[in-house]
């Protein structure tokens, strides 16, 4: 509520007013209450019940107040008078008094100041509610115009986007079933195409059946035949058998004079069956050294003479020579320089001429080496060979041709065939294990003591992998590192056992370097095939696989012209283990095949067979 006084206000209706006069306290004179006008009694008409009941309460409450005050002093008046007070007391008293009556009086004149003014009509104020009541509904009805023109063009907006998307989804659509219409025939083009290759290899497929059923029909009746033989010859030899028991029966019943001649007759029957059985076995013996000296032995003789060589080897030069300080810096010399020659080795036919020559004339100088310093020479030309087939061979299959080249030639030269082709088999051996030969690593060495399983792991050609440190200790590597390091020292034994066939020997077959020189030959070739077909533990390992693969594509196609029809036969036993098994009796992990069944051995059972599918078309 508003106490204080108010300026002029600049209302038409407030202006006309002259301000009425009032007491010292603000009530209105008498006078100016009578001169009040109609207007103004209308206006204390329209003052709000609020104000009025805020009004009527403020003044009972300060009426209540007034009285307890009274009450209060009326109170002590009384006492003040029982108690007989003195004139100085009275006078205090009557100021007192005085004051109260005073503060009484002006606190009535506020109070029905404050009342006055609450029940006071301000026409001003009720033009200022009715222009903000005008502005609202003005706004209002603007703001509903607004809503409703924003609402139409929002449905509008919609309208147009639902029809552009509309007609952007039926574009898609012809799209896609204008995509889809080029798929299905795309496909079923490619169903027609698939569906004839299906056909051609399945008829391939059918003919290559008939064709191993027609084999194995003919090897059955061959193996019918022969049993059939095999009875006839038993029965043959029954009936021989009873007719001897009868005819010795007889014998029996000769009369005594016969006797003593049966005896003496048997006693000559014996010795001429124990001197036949003399000379049989002489002549074995004859043989047996005659297969030797041809080079027809077993593979475990050739294990034998490999092992012993090595071990010869290691014992005899190679200690000699690291143990003497002077050989061993000529032999270090001598293995620095032919290390970077065999890796300069390319196809140019020019480099490799020179680089033989070189190599030659390293091991086999014009002032001959010692005999200890001379094999360890030659025993590191062997191992950088090999080493070099096992790292540029395995990566890239061309660097062979140069590297076989070089070595064919020191094997058949005359100033080294005398001892390099010994040396460089035994470290071949070494290298590869039993895969040179082709034999099963036995269980004893050849001085007959049993390998222990690093032992034998060595001997098999396994190599440790991170013991740089020099203890010797190391991780072995993994099968398929194995595997593509023996086949690629393999893949330049075949190139040489093939590049052999038109170098004639220089040593004559029956000593023990032309023994050597026969393991370089190109019959070689024959032997190591019947060899890994003879035996089945052979034809389990992942290796083997590997190696007959490169063997096939080294020697595969040139091998039919030498041996026609027979090395077909063996090419069909290859073939047979590789797609239908090498026993008829399958292992606890199904049947057996070439390769095993690790993820290198099916691998390479696939190549083998795709070359030799490739050799039979090329024929």
């Amino acid at each position: 509520m508003r106490y204080g006084l108010r300026s002029p206000s600049p209302s038409p209706v407030r202006g006309k007013h002259t301000r009425r006069r009032s007491s010292v306290y603000g009530l209105p004179s008498d006078s100016d209450e009578e001169s009040l006008s109609s207007e103004s009694t209308k206006s204390l008409k329209f003052a709000s019940e609020s104000e009025a009941s805020e009004e009527e309460e403020s003044w009972y409450g300060e009426r209540d107040i007034s009285s307890r005050q009274l009450s209060k002093h009326s109170s002590l008046q009384l006492q003040q008078l029982r108690g007989k007070p003195s004139p100085l007391q009275k006078s205090q008293r009557n100021s007192e008094d005085a004051k109260f009556l005073a503060d009484r009086r002006a606190l009535e004149d506020t109070i029905a100041a404050i009342r006055l003014r609450t029940r006071h009509y301000d026409p001003y104020e009720e033009w200022e509610r009715q222009t903000r009541t005008d502005a609202l509904r003005t706004a209002r009805h603007l703001r509903t115009t607004t809503n409703a023109t924003h609402a139409c063009r929002l449905e509008s907006a919609e309208r147009y986007a639902l029809k552009n998307q509309q007609i952007a989804y039926n574009s898609q659509l012809t799209d896609v079933k204008r995509l889809l219409e080029t798929l299905r025939i795309k496909e079923r083009d490619e169903e027609v195409r698939l569906r004839q290759k299906w056909n051609d290899e399945d008829r391939a497929r059918r003919d290559r059946v008939e064709a191993v059923i027609r084999t194995e029909e003919a090897r059955a009746r061959a193996e019918a035949e022969a049993e059939r033989r095999k009875r006839e010859e038993a029965e043959r030899r029954r009936r021989e058998e009873e007719e001897k028991k009868r005819r010795e029966v007889e014998e029996q019943r000769v009369a005594d004079e016969e006797r003593r001649r049966a005896e003496e007759e048997k006693e000559r029957r014996e010795r001429e069956l124990q001197e036949a059985e003399k000379r049989r076995k002489e002549k074995e013996a004859e043989e047996t050294e005659s297969k030797k000296l041809s080079g027809m032995v077993a593979a475990g003789e050739d294990w034998k003479y490999a092992r012993e060589t090595l071990k010869n080897l290691k014992a005899g030069p190679m200690k000699i020579v690291k143990g003497e300080k002077a050989l061993k810096s000529q032999w270090s010399a001598i293995r620095r320089q032919i290390t970077p020659k065999i890796g300069q080795l390319t196809q140019d036919q020019a480099t490799i001429t020179r680089i033989i020559g070189q190599l030659i004339e390293l091991v086999r100088p014009s002032t001959p080496h010692p005999e200890p310093l001379y094999l360890a020479a030659l025993s590191s030309l062997s191992k950088c060979i090999l080493l070099q087939a096992e790292t540029e061979v395995t990566a890239e299959k061309k660097s062979a041709f140069p590297l076989a080249t070089v070595t064919c030639t020191l094997l058949h030269h005359p100033l080294l065939s005398d001892t390099f082709p010994e040396v460089f088999y035994a470290k071949m051996v070494q290298r590869t294990g039993g895969w040179g030969i082709p034999v099963v690593v036995p269980a004893h060495d050849v001085d007959g003591q049993t390998f222990n399983d690093n032992e034998r792991r060595k001997a098999m050609g396994y190599r440790r992998t991170g013991g740089d440190d020099g203890s010797g200790e190391g991780v072995w590597e993994s099968s398929g590192e194995y595997g593509t390091r023996v086949s690629g020292i393999m893949r330049v034994y075949f190139l040489v056992l093939g590049m052999s066939a038109s170098v004639a020997p220089t040593l004559p077959a029956a000593g023990p370097g032309g023994r050597a020189q026969r393991i370089f030959q190109l019959p070689r070739l024959w032997v190591y095939f019947s060899r890994m077909l003879g035996d089945e533990r052979l034809l389990d390992a992942a290796v083997a696989a590997q190696i007959l693969h490169a063997a096939l594509d080294v020697a595969g196609l040139e091998a039919r012209y030498i041996w026609g029809k027979q090395w077909m036969k063996l090419l069909q036993l290859l073939y047979v283990a590789s797609t239908e098994g090498i026993s008829s009796m399958p292992s606890p992990d199904g049947k057996r095949m070439l390769g095993g069944q690790t993820p290198e051995g099916k691998s390479a059972r696939v190549r083998v067979q795709l070359e030799i599918e490739r050799i039979v078309q090329a024929l």
